[in-house]
């Protein structure tokens, strides 16, 4: 009978312990410590590797509600400033190496090749899986084997396993959350950006290549509009550009054409003999005071040669302004030179008629009437004959 009381005894204690070890590594004070059941550390049985199990299993229901609740808390300890997002993105790394890796436990005896295309992430993935603490929960990034291009081969491999009869696109969504946090660290008593619903999703999430949002993930699909924005709105930008140097090239050109066609400004050539005088006229100035000599222009000397070089005889000359308008301009009366003799001195009344000078015959039309020949009309033969 006591033996049997003992065997009992022993029995409940060691379901007891079984299940006080039975839970996921949180944050000491933790509100999440309810939901994840924490311990000192990350047990193998407290994690699935298959995406069904997360929905059918019991331990796959309390690893996701554990981890969604730890991303979205901003609980730090005072004492050891860890905190509840630190512990949960170790929680996934956690489950990672178990199911690709086998470390620290095998937990699955799925086989497919992605663990042959994730070999070389081995390394910094079970960096100090072991030993965790508030220290070293993040040395792991800074190894030389968590590269980018082996991340991303690695989540390729797991996404493509979604056609398969037992995807594991889980396990891409967990690398790469903790490839973001490598390059985006979370600040304290942040949520991480990602939100839990989108690493327990069999939609592969993009890569860490900016910093995203907090929240629904509508970050992500502002930083994909702005990438594909950026482009169309730098190439609008260059037409407009291209217009404005078309534009102000024509119209400078059009204006150095207008001025070469207009005459230069009269302030501009001051004192330019050129601008009143042909060239021609400088070179031959002889020629060109008797082309332009007031005889030429003279009317009396057109019709009377003999009396054009006469200066000052005449009625004047025409000639046709700028306008279009003819003028007659008139040549100044010959004055008559006045002789005294220093001996012989008189006053203007007593000057005779022989005093004065006439120096010029008397004017033309008189002259050419006395001289003018006016010949008989013209009459038959016979008036000729007689």
């Amino acid at each position: 009978m006591v033996l049997s009381v003992g065997t009992s005894v022993s029995r409940w204690a060691v379901f007891g312990l079984i299940g006080l070890a039975s839970g996921l590594r949180t944050t000491p004070g933790s509100p999440c410590a309810s939901t994840c059941s924490p311990t000192n550390d990350t047990l193998p049985s407290e994690v699935v590797c298959l995406d069904s199990e997360y929905n059918t299993t019991e331990a796959g229901r309390k690893f996701e509600g554990c981890i969604a609740c730890q991303l979205q808390s901003t609980f730090v300890d005072d004492a050891s400033r860890e905190s509840d997002v630190e512990w949960g993105l170790f929680n996934l790394r956690f489950a990672f190496s178990s199911c690709v890796y086998g470390y620290p436990e095998k937990v699955s005896d799925i086989s497919n090749s992605c663990p042959v295309a994730c070999k070389d992430l081995e390394t910094s993935v079970e960096y100090d899986l072991d030993n965790p603490s508030g220290e070293n929960i993040e040395t792991w990034c800074d190894t030389a084997s968590f590269a980018d291009n082996e991340i991303t081969d690695c989540n390729k491999c797991y996404n493509l396993t979604s056609d398969e009869t037992h995807p594991q696109v889980y396990l891409a969504n967990f690398l790469e959350s903790l490839r973001y946090n490598c390059h985006f660290q979370t600040p304290t008593e942040q949520e991480f950006p990602i939100t839990p619903s989108r690493i327990f999703s069999e939609s592969l999430l993009p890569s860490s290549s900016a910093d995203l949002i907090s929240g629904d993930g509508g970050g992500d699909n502002s930083n994909l509009a702005l990438i594909i924005a950026m482009p169309i709105l730098g190439f609008v930008i260059l037409l407009c550009i291209l217009a404005l140097a078309c534009f102000f090239f024509i119209r400078s050109r059009r204006k150095k054409a207008r001025r070469l066609r207009q005459p230069a400004h009269l302030h501009a050539r001051w004192n330019d003999t050129g601008i009143s005088t042909p060239q021609w006229a400088m070179e031959y100035p002889a020629q060109a005071q008797g082309m332009y000599g007031p005889g030429v222009y003279s009317p009396e000397s057109q019709q009377h040669p003999q009396y054009a070089q006469s200066p000052g005889f005449g009625f004047g000359f025409g000639f046709v302004d700028n306008d279009g308008r003819g003028q007659e301009v008139g040549y100044s009366k010959a004055v008559e030179p006045v002789i005294a003799s220093p001996s012989t001195a008189y006053s203007p009344e007593e000057k005779g008629p022989q005093a004065h000078m006439q120096p010029y015959p008397q004017p033309w039309p008189q002259q050419y009437e006395q001289q003018m020949y006016f010949p008989p009309p013209p009459g038959n033969g016979k008036g000729r004959q007689e």
